[in-house]
C-alpha cells in the first residue's frame, strides 16, 4: 500500500528585507565608536581603491564596515562582547562568515577612542597588501 510523506513544517527564515531594514536601523544608529570610526573611515578611504560599507548584509549577516572587494569585515566590539555568550556568538558568526571568504577584524571601542588613527593604518595596511 502506498503511504503519503508528510510535509514537515521548515522553521521560518529571516526575510531578506527585514535584514536590509534591520541593517538600515542600525546604520541611522550607530554606537560612538562606530560613528567615529566612521567618520576617520570615510575620509581616509578616498585614497584607497576599496571602499568600505556600513552596516552592510553579508550572508545573512551585518557587521560594522564591510568591503566588498577585499571580502573584509570590520567590527567594533563593546563592553557587552565581553560576556561569555555573546563570545560564543562572536565565534560563531566569524566561523561561518569565514568559510564564505570574508575575514573578520574586531578593534575595542576603547581602541577607537584612544588611537582611531593607528586601528586606520592596521586596516590600509591590510587594504593595501
Amino acid at each position: 500500500m502506498y503511504r503519503l510523506k508528510r510535509k514537515i513544517p521548515r522553521k521560518k527564515k529571516r526575510c531578506k528585507a527585514a535584514t536590509e531594514a534591520y541593517a538600515l536601523i542600525l546604520r541611522k544608529n550607530m554606537t560612538k565608536a562606530e560613528a567615529l570610526f566612521w567618520k576617520f573611515l570615510k575620509k581616509r578611504q578616498k585614497t584607497w581603491l576599496h571602499m568600505f560599507d556600513p552596516q552592510a548584509v553579508v550572508h545573512g549577516y551585518i557587521p560594522d564596515f564591510y568591503c566588498p572587494s577585499l571580502f573584509l569585515a570590520v567590527e567594533i566590539d563593546g563592553r557587552i562582547h565581553d560576556r561569555k555568550n555573546v563570545k560564543r556568538n562572536d565565534r560563531i558568526r566569524t566561523r561561518r562568515l569565514n568559510k564564505h571568504g570574508v575575514t573578520v577584524i574586531r578593534f575595542k571601542n576603547s581602541d577607537v577612542f584612544s588611537g582611531v588613527q593607528k586601528l586606520l593604518d592596521i586596516l590600509e595596511e591590510v587594504a593595501l597588501d
